[in-house]
């Protein structure tokens, strides 16, 4: 009798020590959600070209003001639309703005929600991002920047690729779309950033991470799946851009988008890390984006 009376309070001490822990962790998942979806602060912009642009402002469907830029280029090449990631601004896109603009190529760039220069005290991360593209493009028409018939093209990082995909199906004007580093769900890249920066594996408590972010800001992130928006482009050219060192979307994820769009072409650069393509690669990288275009019905040299 003794011994069962002793055993309990070991167990209580278990059980308290567990549930310690356990709050802990979900704390951790809590601080890690909670600081990912509220306005980043930025670092020194990067050196970009603002002289080049005309800016301009747009609103959401939220009535959020989204601030966007508008650099003409030799007349009937085309537009391509530049999405940046998540934690970034517009100046985070300077080596592609370079890259473009050698070639003649008119471009349309934006802040999206939350970040830069534009409204919002959270992201979706990409869910819902495409109508800040919607007002822009609609906003950019209104103004003359986008000529009728002239092809329009867009090129997407990270959380803008993941953008690009859910919306594609909202963005019909968009003739060919070009993806760098999408997550084909949140929830799997969200677990995996938690893991390593944190050190410990991923749980169910990331889940009930994702789940008391979703009640506290109202934004469903774990249907924040692009593989299952991949219809949305209709046959429409794709390009899919995998870094082979990056961590967080990783080549399975990429596998999983290219076999949800079985049109889309692949390039696959070694020794990238996460966005890294451009920066290790230039060249091919360059080279495979101006044929893809090309391709896909823009009139470059």
């Amino acid at each position: 009798m003794t011994q069962r009376t002793g055993a309990w309070p070991r167990w209580s001490r278990i059980l308290g020590v567990l549930g310690v822990l356990g709050g802990a962790i979900l704390a951790m998942v809590w601080g890690f959600a909670l600081k990912n979806v509220r306005r980043p602060r930025f670092g020194p912009p990067e050196a970009f070209p603002d002289h080049l642009f005309t800016p301009f402002v747009a609103r959401n469907d939220l009535g959020q003001t989204i601030q966007a830029w508008y650099a003409s280029g030799t007349p009937g090449l085309g537009t391509v639309l530049l999405c940046h990631g998540h934690g970034v601004d517009h100046t985070n896109m300077a080596a592609m703005v370079g890259f473009l603009r050698r070639f003649g190529l008119a471009l349309l760039l934006l802040d999206f929600r939350a970040h830069g220069a534009s409204d919002g005290d959270y992201t979706s991360i990409g869910l819902l991002e495409w109508a800040d593209l919607r007002c822009v493009i609609d906003a950019a028409r209104e103004r003359g920047f986008l000529a009728t018939g002239t092809p329009l093209a867009a090129y997407g990082r990270s959380m803008g690729a993941a953008t690009l995909i859910n919306g594609a199906a909202r963005l019909p004007e968009i003739q060919a779309f070009v993806l760098e580093s999408s997550f084909a769900e949140l929830r799997l890249i969200g677990g995996r950033d938690f893991a390593r920066l944190s050190g410990l594996p991923d749980s169910f408590l990331t889940d009930v991470g994702f789940h008391l972010i979703s009640w506290w800001v109202g934004i469903p992130f774990l249907d924040n799946r692009p593989v299952e928006a991949a219809a949305g482009f209709a046959g429409r050219p794709v390009l899919l851009i995998h870094d082979t060192l990056d961590p967080r979307a990783t080549r399975p994820d990429h596998d999983r988008l290219k076999a949800a769009i079985p049109q889309a072409r692949e390039l696959i650069v070694p020794g990238a890390g996460h966005v890294q393509a451009h920066q290790v690669a230039s060249t091919t990288f360059e080279t495979e984006i101006l044929g893809f275009l090309r391709d896909a019905g823009f009139p470059l040299p």
